[in-house]
């Protein structure tokens, strides 16, 4: 028997001026059969709120999120990162433009990688760009960081 825990999801999505009432009602119905689901369109701030609640199996939380995501890359403005939490482990789910998510994605890859590093002196390169753009001026960013001295310095060069 496949494993059933709580789930929650939620979050804000900033959506275009565009969206019809009819766009978010058929995910609500969609999803409201295995899942309770509260999403609610601020006209005037043009955002979404939702969260989607339920006791579920891994494959109903994966289909979930699987709708949000496609229902976030057709009517977001700008990516955003929702709260999943599933059988008591709390999760980010980035979901909006592609190109957007794609920025998060490798941020919070970063930000993880940063965080494992322990040698008391580092650099670390970072470069986000989108890939059809131009190559302008210096995109690449050096940041050197001493963990004792607590100094952070940044130094842009060429490639």
């Amino acid at each position: 028997m496949k494993e059933v825990a709580p789930y929650v999801l939620t979050g804000a999505l900033a959506v275009q001026d565009d969206l019809e009432d009819e766009q978010l009602d058929r995910v609500s119905r969609h999803l409201g059969g295995i899942a309770t689901v509260y999403a609610k369109h601020d006209k005037i701030a043009h955002t979404v709120a939702l969260r989607i609640s339920g006791t579920l199996v891994r494959d109903d939380v994966r289909y979930i999120e699987q709708r949000v995501e496609r229902f976030a890359e057709e009517n977001a403005r700008v990516a955003a990162i929702l709260i999943s939490e599933w059988n008591g482990v709390t999760s980010e789910l980035v979901v909006g433009m592609n190109w957007d998510a794609q920025c998060l994605l490798r941020l919070g890859a970063a930000q993880e990688q940063l965080g494992k590093l322990t040698e008391q002196y580092f650099d670390f390169l970072l470069r986000i760009e989108p890939p059809s753009s131009p190559v302008n001026g210096s995109p690449l960013v050096r940041v050197a960081i001493e963990a004792q001295n607590d100094r952070c310095s940044t130094d842009r060069f060429a490639p």
